[in-house]
């Protein structure tokens, strides 16, 4: 029965999968879990949910004790299943009507500088382009994706900003590069591409899926997990804390990081 109504939940959604917040993989296998619980309760068909059903499944995610993040995720999933079957009702809008406290949410964490430049040595053993690609994240408080693809800078009223390419959400931004340290990075970059003939810090034989899972999949084998301290995303809590330090507002820092909401940085700051 679960199989049934996986297969009935991804039918029904189709292409509006890609609208949700988190990743098409991770959002499709929640789907896919949210099913599954949906067969335990007898229904023959999605469509016949109610929001006891919801509550009945969030009271569930409650008793594993998941991370306020990871049911965040699932209230997404949950969502998107309700409009495919019409019924957007029987979910909340509120995540805090399903057990879900925002606060808890932020966690923020002090990167292990040490470890994270010894990842980075064993990035720049693999290939010139990682190394450069962990660089430009330290640097510029990027996302994976964005390191990848950012190498190109603009002038504006006397001052250098670098274009980020690749953003989450589709917002684009412009960062000022500041520092010399940010210059010399980024002249290595672009030397990098210039030397190799390509279009960015992606190798040629890659494609950015391949480069994105061959990155992150090199990171943690190089120690850049959360339980070192050195995973990847901790250079943006590095940035927006050395941001915070210099007396950097809230708002800017979203900005910065790409954020279109400014209470999220008190997920990155401490």
């Amino acid at each position: 029965m679960s199989r049934k109504l996986g297969h009935e939940a991804k039918k029904m959604v189709g292409k509006n999968y890609g609208k949700g917040s988190g990743t098409t993989e991770k959002l499709l296998g929640n789907i896919e879990r949210i099913a599954e619980f949906m067969g335990t309760q007898g229904l023959q068909s999605l469509r016949h949910m109610k929001t006891k059903h919801v509550t009945r499944f969030f009271d569930h995610l409650k008793a594993e004790g998941l991370s306020a993040s990871t049911k965040a995720n699932y209230a997404t999933a949950m969502r998107t299943i309700a409009h495919a079957i019409g019924k957007d009702n029987i979910v909340p809008r509120n995540n805090a009507d399903l057990g879900i406290n925002r606060i808890d949410r932020y966690q923020p964490k002090q990167a292990d500088i040490s470890k994270m430049e010894k990842v980075r040595g064993a990035l720049y053993s693999k290939s010139e382009w990682q190394g450069l690609a962990a660089d430009m994240q330290m640097a510029f408080g990027l996302r994976v994706k964005e390191s990848l693809l950012s190498h190109s800078t603009v002038i504006r009223d006397g001052k250098e900003f670098l274009v980020v390419e690749g953003a989450k959400g589709g917002r684009p931004r412009d960062l000022e590069v500041k520092t010399e340290a940010q210059r010399e990075i980024l002249q290595r970059v672009n030397d990098h591409i210039a030397a190799t003939g390509g279009k960015s810090l992606i190798s040629r034989h890659l494609n950015l899926k391949q480069a994105l899972k061959k990155q992150a999949n090199d990171f943690h084998r190089s120690g850049g997990t959360k339980e070192n301290g050195a995973n990847s995303h901790l250079a943006r809590h590095h940035m927006a804390q050395k941001m915070g330090q210099d007396g950097i507002s809230d708002k800017e820092i979203a900005e910065h990081l790409g954020h279109g909401r400014e209470g999220v940085t008190k997920h990155y700051k401490k």
